[in-house]
């Protein structure tokens, strides 16, 4: 029951910061008016036309919840920490990847933000799996 709860406090965790770092960036870049969301071709438009500062908000906000998720995870589980902090930030990683694609962001930032998320978990979950024993 100590694994579920700290897989499910990791995700929340993780979660709670993306939609805080969505926010921000939608404060500073605000959705168009005139846009329909189903048109990908108009939705493809926008985000060409959006500035490096929104990518960077959402790859920072990337890899803090791939890190938060592991180091949270591996710190409450109990045992095989660094399994399911590996576990809690795959969780992440997959649903970040797959809203990427479906928004039709760039290949390039999907592959580096993929590449920084998949280093920051394993951070996290050897830094949380080292810090002491229950």
């Amino acid at each position: 029951m100590r694994q579920l709860f700290g897989i499910i406090t990791a995700l929340t965790t993780a979660a709670l910061i993306i939609f805080m770092a969505q926010f921000i960036r939608e404060e500073m870049f605000p959705y168009p008016t005139g846009i329909n969301p189903d048109n990908r071709s108009e939705l493809i438009v926008w985000l060409e036309k959006l500035p490096i500062k929104a990518y960077v908000i959402m790859a920072v906000s990337h890899l803090l919840a791939s890190f938060a998720a592991s180091f949270v995870a591996s710190l409450t589980v109990g045992r095989k920490r660094m399994t399911l902090g590996l576990l809690s930030f795959s969780i992440i990683l997959v649903i970040v990847t797959l809203q990427s694609w479906r928004l039709s962001l760039p290949f390039s930032f999907i592959a580096i933000d993929g590449a920084v998320m998949i280093l920051m978990g394993f951070v996290g979950a050897l830094t949380g799996s080292n810090r002491y024993d229950l």
